[in-house]
């Protein structure tokens, strides 16, 4: 089977959201970006801590919109040990600055979630255990994509995305409906 291609998971909303990163870190004057003017450069991205590199089509999406190149040296969902180059980005130095914390907060995170997610899946097959390693919906608001993402990289279920993926009745639906029965009973009227 080949590898598998993550980026393909990834909706076309995917450049608004990258968009309102940019808003936020860059909301008025960029003052170190007119200092180093748009003279090309190259950024080196390094992996400092052993673990499953998760996030390259994100990090491609704010660098595309900056105009700037990244050549992946760690191909995605790949372990890597200490000190290792990631990737290359290369562009006007403005550009390279305006998109490098807000690419590696992100590169950070997401490769954070895909390694424990990784060690998890990987210490329930030592255990012999022959069932899904699945996250929750409790995610960082707004950053639920990225962190989602990160565990299916590190080989883990999502489980479901959002409310409205499937249905999930838990304690407080059933006291509020009064019964289990009724509560079932609502949701398959609503959902089928």
């Amino acid at each position: 089977m080949s590898k598998p291609e993550f980026a393909h998971l990834l909706p076309p909303s995917l450049t608004k959201m990258v968009e309102g990163w940019f808003e936020e870190d860059i909301p008025s004057f960029d003052v170190g970006g007119f200092v180093v003017g748009a003279k090309p450069e190259v950024a080196i991205l390094y992996q400092k801590s052993p673990g499953v590199m998760a996030g390259a089509p994100f990090v491609d999406e704010i660098f595309r919109q900056l105009k700037c190149e990244v050549e992946w040296l760690v191909s995605e969902g790949e372990y890597a040990e200490p000190v290792s180059i990631c990737a290359r980005v290369r562009g006007p130095a403005r550009n390279i600055l305006l998109g490098e914390r807000v690419a590696l907060n992100l590169l950070a995170r997401c490769s954070g979630i895909a390694t424990l997610a990784h060690r998890l899946v990987a210490a329930a097959r030592r255990c012999n255990y022959k069932g899904v390693i699945a996250g929750t919906r409790k995610t960082t608001p707004g950053f639920r994509l990225v962190e989602k993402y990160g565990m299916v990289v590190g080989g883990a279920d999502t489980h479901r995305m959002d409310l409205s993926s499937m249905v999930m009745l838990k304690d407080n639906h059933i006291a509020s409906a009064g019964s289990i029965t009724a509560a079932a009973k609502l949701a398959r009227k609503a959902a089928g």
